[in-house]
């Protein structure tokens, strides 16, 4: 899988989570680059970071 697929499939998790659209999740998803990077580092699922990014989202 490439990063772009993998991305597309945690928006769309992240879209799904939050029932919201799939725009918004893309913001979501864009400002947290770091965790981003680090579950593609470590071959981490779309859904796993997807989970990530909600928890760092509402920690906020």
């Amino acid at each position: 899988m490439k990063y772009y697929e993998w991305e597309a499939e945690v928006t769309e998790a992240v879209a799904e989570a939050m029932a919201i659209s799939h725009s918004d999740a893309s913001g979501i998803v864009e400002a947290q680059p770091f965790y981003m990077q680090q579950s593609w580092g470590k071959g981490m699922d779309a859904q796993q970071t997807a989970t990530k990014i909600l928890s760092a989202a509402k920690a906020e």
